[in-house]
């Protein structure tokens, strides 16, 4: 996201500064920018975004009432830890919504939508290929929060979406990412382009559960 210049800034109402500076930290947090246990200091955030701490302090407020961060002993908000526990219910959370978003996503994508996927996914792997641990983070969360707005189902999808801002910063602290080959087999994420192609609920829904049990099975132990 590009930093808004002063005069920008000036031309716009403070809410909408405020949703600007929110939806920066909200992208960043799904996206893996900020790691568990990272503290966003007010002044030099609002430094980079081109923004007067107002707008910002308001957005990470608003972060903290939906649990994405936290405040610490000293008012600075806090991205926060994860901890076992946190991670299973969060990952079962996960599986059970995504489950059904790739089933409706699988009814209804478009040429479009599946094209969309295909090139996240070769963003995917050839960051994994150029351990590019960050783009590796990045382009996986785009290609699942694609595939919710594929589904047409926008409720489910924002519950994703709030799920995503906790989890994307464990992807962070579990940094060096794995690879992405999967013991030879095809990855999940081209399994799931397939079933979206063929309208195979059944197959799809596969596809997102080998996904989560990978994912499972690399996180669990840098939790301990």
């Amino acid at each position: 996201m590009v930093a808004f210049t002063s005069a920008q800034s000036g031309k716009l109402p403070r809410r909408a500064l405020s949703e600007e500076a929110y939806e920066h930290v909200r992208r960043g947090l799904i996206r893996s920018r900020y790691r568990s246990g990272e503290r966003l200091v007010l002044r030099p955030l609002a430094a980079e975004l081109g923004l007067s701490p107002t707008p910002v302090r308001e957005a990470l407020l608003r972060l903290v009432s939906e649990h994405a961060l936290e405040l610490n002993d000293r008012n600075t908000a806090v991205v926060p830890a994860m901890t076992q526990r946190s991670f299973a219910e969060i990952h079962d959370l996960r599986v059970d919504l995504e489950m059904r978003l790739a089933a409706a996503a699988a009814q209804r994508a478009t040429e479009h939508g599946i094209e969309a996927l295909v090139i996240l996914q070769h963003q995917f792997m050839d960051a994994s290929r150029m351990r590019d641990d960050g783009g590796m983070a990045a382009f996986n969360a785009d290609f699942h929060t694609t595939v919710a707005t594929i589904a047409e189902l926008p409720l489910t999808a924002n519950i994703l979406r709030n799920l995503w801002m906790r989890i994307g910063p464990l992807y962070a602290l579990s940094r060096p990412m794995v690879q992405a080959a999967h013991d030879g087999r095809s990855h999940p994420h081209d399994d799931l382009i397939t079933a979206l192609r063929q309208r195979d609920v059944a197959a799809a829904q596969v596809a997102v559960t080998r996904d989560f049990e990978h994912a499972r099975r690399w996180i669990e132990p840098r939790l301990s």
